[in-house]
């Protein structure tokens, strides 16, 4: 009768923790409200980026006794809206190019400064230059007024930047545009071919940053129930809830709801924010970038994370009355954690060098490691390596549940003083 009433014990105690946890305002708030605003913000995002720049009209004044800069600063304004948008330091993806059309007015005398700075102080001018010649050539100051567009600052800087190299190669006697053809930085389009043959503009460093995302998708999807695991079960022992919920349940079938209900937390954080990333991909005409087979490795390793480290955090849990007590246990954990975190970079460049290679088989980060390998797009993973890096977490998962089963199975009733590490080898030894 036991046997029969267990499962159905389990159950309850899994669908309790479920709906304690995202029925709590907010859990709704960070793990769906947020995810769909995000999702449904997705199509606009093209429109945002492409949204039409106010033109750069007006006049330009020029302070140069020599009469050197004004007509180069003209000659290197932008001609055309396309110019323009070469012109930013910085341009986003999908963004609307602007139109330039400024009167440049050189003016030698240099006591009509403040009479200019004025008329820019009153936004009657666009900009105000003033040179200062000097034997190896011009140099010059930019002034612009308080309400100057950023991406019109950023054309004025570049344009006057050309402009006073003009003004030196013409004090070279030398050939500005013959020198700036040589110096051209030659353009190279790199191109990515998907297996139907397809071909879209190549990103690299979107590629770096793919297996980063899988791995911290992995992470907050995990982490964050695992905290919510390790609170309520701290709450629960505290107020004294634990006592009444193990007359109910043995210390076994309690573990395993609460396992088995926050588990199912963190499938849907998974499931909202990987689908948000997935949808922003497919915005942007990049969804080929993740391949179905880096979803099914995430689907194999998230169990494998998920238990790893809610094993752990669920046996502190009980064997602490506050957060506070839980910190010093949790540490160590955490250390070992931090591998991903810290290393993603060299591992993600050499995903099957020897330290990716190590840290693949070291639990409780192996799951996250092996996430950044796989999802690496200079290097396969020999299959074997998987495999085995599979078979490994799949044996610390059951080494670490059943260590923190015995931890929890004792520590669920005791109270005072926090247990030392060596005080919880004891209990995972006792019979």
């Amino acid at each position: 009768m036991h046997e029969k009433g267990s499962p159905r014990r389990i159950r309850a105690i899994a669908w309790r923790e479920f709906r304690y946890t995202v029925l709590t305002k907010g859990f709704v708030i960070g793990a769906i409200v947020l995810p769909l605003i995000m999702f449904a913000a997705i199509p606009l995002i093209p429109m945002l980026m492409s949204s039409k720049s106010a033109p750069l009209v007006g006049r330009v004044v020029v302070i140069d006794p020599s009469d050197k800069l004004a007509k180069p600063f003209e000659l290197s304004l932008p001609t055309t809206p396309q110019d323009s948008l070469k012109k930013e330091k910085k341009s986003l993806m999908g963004s609307e190019a602007v139109e330039v059309s400024l009167t440049v007015e050189n003016v030698t005398d240099t006591a009509r400064t403040d009479e200019f700075r004025k008329q820019l102080k009153d936004s009657v001018l666009r900009a105000l230059i003033i040179v200062t010649p000097a034997p190896e050539g011009p140099t010059a100051e930019l002034l612009v007024p308080s309400g100057a567009s950023p991406r019109h600052t950023t054309i004025l800087e570049s344009s006057l930047r050309e402009a006073l190299t003009r003004a030196r190669v013409a004090q070279a006697n030398e050939d500005y545009d013959r020198l700036s053809k040589l110096m051209q930085r030659a353009s190279v389009e790199t191109k990515r071919v998907s297996p139907e043959g397809s071909e879209s503009r190549e990103i690299a460093q979107l590629r770096m940053l793919v297996p980063a995302g899988f791995m911290f998708l992995l992470w907050i999807a995990v982490f964050t129930s695992c905290n919510y695991l390790l609170t309520s079960t701290i709450e629960e022992k505290s107020s004294r809830v634990m006592e009444v919920l193990l007359s109910a349940a043995s210390p076994i079938e309690l573990l395993a709801g609460k396992l088995v209900g926050q588990a199912g937390v963190a499938s849907v954080m998974l499931a909202m924010y990987g689908g948000v990333g997935l949808a922003g991909l497919g915005a942007f005409a990049m969804l080929d970038i993740v391949p179905p087979t880096h979803l099914l490795w995430l689907a194999v390793w998230f169990p494998l994370a998920y238990f790893t480290v809610a094993s752990i955090m669920v046996s502190i849990g009980s064997a602490v009355s506050d957060l506070r007590e839980a910190q010093a246990l949790v540490g160590p954990a955490m250390m070992t954690l931090m591998i991903p975190l810290i290393l993603w970079l060299p591992i993600v460049e050499s995903p099957n060098g020897m330290l990716a290679t190590v840290c693949s088989f070291l639990p409780p980060a192996a799951p996250f490691v092996m996430i950044l390998r796989l999802t690496a797009a200079n290097e396969p993973v020999p299959i074997w390596q998987s495999m085995l890096a599979v078979l490994t977490s799949v044996a610390a998962v059951c080494v670490i549940v059943w260590a923190g089963a015995r931890i929890f199975r004792v520590g669920v009733l005791m109270q005072g003083k926090p247990p030392t590490p060596m005080e919880l080898l004891r209990w995972i030894r006792a019979r």
